[in-house]
């Protein structure tokens, strides 16, 4: 595991998200994103890998963010794509989701799914990808399924069977995390794969 600082081990177990925020953002450093923050609308949010691989130490220079707005996605990537003289597509446009490339940068943009943000998330494959960082207007952590505590532990939890069935590719990226992060599988979640891997 590479979250090799003692006192990040103890918050975790305390379930200090103020702390974990704070050290989210220096390891993010959002100053370096070719975008403010302020940019984006109250209620922002970045998920998914980056927020991972920054618990565990392990962020690229230029990582790929995965932000969540509250509407129009597709609307604030081309925004920001004009600002910046950046490239802008439409990834899927019933679910309002676009992406911006720019100087080795790739940014999704997604509209939330759901009335709230914790429900978004618990649409998620797996828990360790189910933690946001609510960007404005204070950082702050929401991990309604305990994403955090299973990096802790090294484990990969699915959030629901159900969410693996609608989108079998989750089951490959199970496999994938456990092999790129010296991760183990759930016993349980090792029982969904097995039982959906035709």
């Amino acid at each position: 595991m590479h979250i090799q600082d003692a006192s990040i081990n103890d918050t975790i177990l305390n379930g200090d998200n103020t702390y974990l925020a704070k050290v989210l953002m220096e390891r993010l450093n959002p100053d370096k994103w070719p975008f403010s923050m302020r940019d984006l609308p109250v209620g922002s949010a970045l998920v998914g890998g980056a927020i991972r691989d920054a618990f565990l130490n392990r962020l690229r220079e230029k990582p790929d963010l995965d932000l969540i707005v509250p509407k129009d996605a597709i609307k604030i990537s081309e925004r920001l794509a004009k600002n910046l003289d950046a490239t802008s597509f439409v990834l899927d446009a019933e679910r309002d989701i676009g992406r911006l490339v720019f100087q080795g940068w790739t940014i999704d943009i997604a509209t939330q799914i759901g009335c709230s943000l914790e429900e978004d998330l618990c649409r998620r494959d797996f828990r360790l990808n189910a933690i946001a960082l609510k960007l404005n207007p204070y950082p702050k952590i929401v991990d309604p399924t305990g994403g955090v505590r299973d990096l802790f532990q090294k484990r990969i939890v699915a959030v629901h069977e159900q969410n693996l069935v609608q989108d079998p590719l989750r089951l490959l990226r199970g496999l994938r995390l456990m092999a790129e992060l010296n991760l183990f599988l759930d016993p349980q979640t090792r029982t969904f794969i097995n039982n959906y891997a035709h």
